[in-house]
């Protein structure tokens, strides 16, 4: 009677075990985690933000160009005397300086703009960040409470098959000594 229940416990195990033999998918060397995700976003901003600084001080630099030509070709015309070319090359040294203050003010606001960007890229990334952490911690909260409630099914199915099969047992064996008597009895 004890080998019968201690079969029948094994059995309910090894199907018990067999049914959480799922084939497992190796393939997380190619998907990006979160943390990396938010890593290669951060970079990514950085990279942008170091662009846009280095393209205005390109143009900065153009325009400061341009100013010095304007600037050299007004103190050439004036030391030649040339009052033609000088006044010629005063209306493009002014053209050229209103150029190069309207180009230091939109440098000027474009960086406080692409720093306040980059700033609010970066809190609304690491606030993504937190809120996939928050969704994982939850996922895996439900995890945790669903395996339980599978493990808890799980032992009561197994009680209950390890139960009947005993009674199962146990009737076979009474079943048993009870033919097993009527045989005794016929033979006297």
């Amino acid at each position: 009677m004890k080998k019968l229940m201690l079969i029948a416990a094994v059995a309910g195990t090894i199907i018990a075990t067999s049914c959480n033999n799922n084939p497992k998918n190796n393939d997380t060397d190619s998907e990006m985690t979160a943390g990396e995700k938010l890593d290669q976003s951060l970079e990514t901003l950085e990279e942008h933000k170091d662009h846009a600084h280095a393209t205005l001080k390109e143009e900065l630099a153009k325009a400061e160009e341009r100013l010095d030509k304007a600037k050299a070709d007004l103190d050439d015309a004036i030391e030649r005397g040339d009052k033609k070319a000088e006044e010629s090359a005063r209306k493009t040294y002014d053209e050229a300086n209103t150029v190069w203050e309207k180009t230091k003010k939109t440098a000027r606001d474009a960086g406080v703009k692409v720093e306040e960007g980059t700033n609010k890229a970066v809190d609304a990334t690491k606030d993504a960040a937190k809120s996939t952490g928050n969704a994982l911690d939850r996922a895996y909260d439900k995890t945790v409470d669903a395996t339980k409630n599978a493990a808890d099914a799980t032992g009561k199915a197994i009680d209950n098959a390890v139960e009947k099969t005993g009674e199962k047992a146990n009737k076979v064996a009474k079943d048993a000594e009870k033919k097993v008597e009527e045989m005794k009895n016929r033979n006297k």
